[in-house]
């Protein structure tokens, strides 16, 4: 497991894991799978300033169809509202998209803090938004954690993989935010620099200037755009080699809400070919409905035995086996 994903594996999350990859049996779905998800993440806006290589974003949402939004503040307030009845571990206001584009969000991440007062929130952002006092106004807002992705140290390498963007740029923001957390002007609020673990973007880390580079985490990256037929080929994480494949633990644990209500499979599927239900809060569905509707039931129980349909998201995903959850 990744040091990024090692931080943000709770010790339940572990155990169910742990149980159903014992198990592989359906009846384990009824006895280890929470009633509730224990993540959840939200898209508030589906914009991004960038098109990172790996990333099927530009592709994808550029395409004939594709529907961008924002989501309403009453569905906000209703998923928040039923969240805070529940046990749930990490609520984040990021999908698909740069959260930072979305002028609301220190008023909502307030708005969380207030309904969820134990729930660990979190940001992912490519930080080229990112200025201090922004930093400053999410922390005293209640952010937990916020993580800034920059993949390579050099302006060659980051900017040939977050293409749109600025190393120089990102590299002032970085010497900045982290000053302002040394300084204690960040609060509590953690910051975190998130890489891939691509062989080539490690090898720039020593280039990382040292206020900062000691904060810098890997994280495994998955063939995103090879799931979605937007681009293939493009290199992922190393997998590591297992007997049996190992399970993804997104569906026995996690719930992905697209800015409209609509609840996909996960982070990897874009083009929304495994909606799981629709959070509608007029019609009586929340998350408690989607989360233990037959569909998503359906799903978990394909995982438990390996068994997906040609053009299923699952089927030509490596993100189980490259994140090597343990």
């Amino acid at each position: 497991m990744r040091d990024f994903d090692r931080q943000t594996t709770s010790p339940r999350e572990r155990e169910l894991l742990r149980g159903l990859a014992t198990s592989r049996a359906d009846a384990a779905l009824e006895r280890l799978v929470p009633p509730f998800p224990l993540k959840i993440q939200l898209q508030t806006t589906t914009r991004c300033n960038a098109a990172c290589e790996m990333c099927p974003h530009p592709l994808v949402t550029t395409a004939p169809g594709f529907e961008h939004g924002e989501m309403s503040r009453a569905l906000f307030d209703a998923l928040l509202a039923e969240i805070a009845r529940h046990p749930v571990e990490r609520l984040a206001l990021f999908l698909m998209n740069e959260p930072l584009l979305d002028r609301r969000l220190v008023d909502w991440v307030a708005a969380a803090r207030r309904a969820l007062p134990r729930v660990t929130l979190n940001l992912f952002s490519n930080g080229a938004l990112l200025r201090p006092e922004l930093a400053r106004r999410l922390a005293d807002a209640g952010l937990d954690e916020l993580s800034i992705s920059v993949h390579g140290f050099d302006a060659p390498t980051y900017e040939a993989v977050m293409r749109g963007l600025s190393f120089e740029r990102i590299d002032q923001r970085l010497r900045e935010l982290f000053g302002a957390a040394r300084d204690g002007r960040l609060g509590r609020m953690t910051l975190k620099v998130v890489m891939g673990d691509l062989p080539e973007l490690a090898a720039t880390l020593p280039k990382a200037d040292p206020s900062y580079r000691d904060h810098v985490l890997l994280k495994a990256f998955s063939n995103e755009r090879t799931v979605t037929q937007v681009a293939p080929g493009l290199p992922a994480s190393a997998a590591r080699a297992a007997e049996e494949p190992p399970l993804c633990q997104r569906p026995f644990v996690k719930l992905y809400v697209m800015w409209n209500g609509d609840c996909v499979l996960c982070n990897v599927d874009w083009k929304r070919a495994a909606v799981v239900g629709r959070i509608d809060p007029a019609a009586g569905v929340g998350i408690e409905q989607v989360w233990r509707g037959e569909r998503y039931r359906e799903i978990r129980t394909r995982h438990l035995r390996g068994e997906f349909e040609e053009g299923f998201p699952c089927r030509g995903c490596d993100y189980p086996a490259v994140a090597e959850v343990d």
